[in-house]
């Protein structure tokens, strides 16, 4: 059994590799691979919960989010995001998988967020821009015509989304259960 420190390790290293995958797959023209490389280690995660339902609706709610959030910055031409020539939809696949890999966080390693939503904003609004700048410098996506905007954007929508997802893991958390992984104390 894992105790709690070495959860929360593991959940943030099965999350960063995931997000090296989803940007680096993406920059190197490998995106396909990236995401399901990417997914597999949501999966993981999936198999390593108690309550995997839960899990899985925090993921879609994320990925639904995102692709509102991230079509309509991409819209709006504060970003564009690398994708596959032939993929047939307006966000590439490791867009929706990154989200989903950021929704892993919240029941482990983001935990002590739980109820404390003005910190969670404090933390999107810097996380958020820096992650996507991150990506940017990677090669997986650009800015716009304008950066400075951008990242003010992203760090109003991050202020936003982080304690939205933060409320919503809360709201699971107390409908659905106590959240641990099957191995953990």
């Amino acid at each position: 059994m894992l105790p709690p420190l070495a959860t929360k390790i593991l959940n943030v290293t099965l999350y960063q590799i995931g997000w090296f995958c989803c940007v680096l797959g993406a920059a190197w023209g490998y995106p396909l691979t990236g995401s399901l490389s990417a997914l597999a280690l949501c999966a993981v995660h999936i198999v390593l919960a108690k309550t995997r339902m839960s899990e899985v609706k925090l993921m879609l709610s994320a990925c639904l989010l995102g692709v509102i959030v991230d079509s309509a910055q991409q819209a709006f031409g504060l970003l564009f995001f690398k994708s596959s020539p032939g993929w047939p939809l307006w966000l590439p696949p490791w867009v929706f998988v990154i989200w989903a890999q950021f929704a892993t966080l919240f029941h482990y390693a983001l935990y002590w967020l739980k109820g404390r939503y003005l910190l969670a904003g404090l933390f999107g609004m810097v996380g958020g821009p820096l992650a996507y700048w991150a990506g940017i410098r990677m090669g997986a996506a650009s800015f716009g015509n304008n950066p400075v905007i951008t990242i003010m954007v992203l760090a109003l929508v991050w202020a936003t989304v982080t304690p939205a997802l933060c409320r919503w893991s809360v709201y699971l958390d107390e409908h659905e259960g106590a959240y641990r992984w099957r191995r953990s104390r």
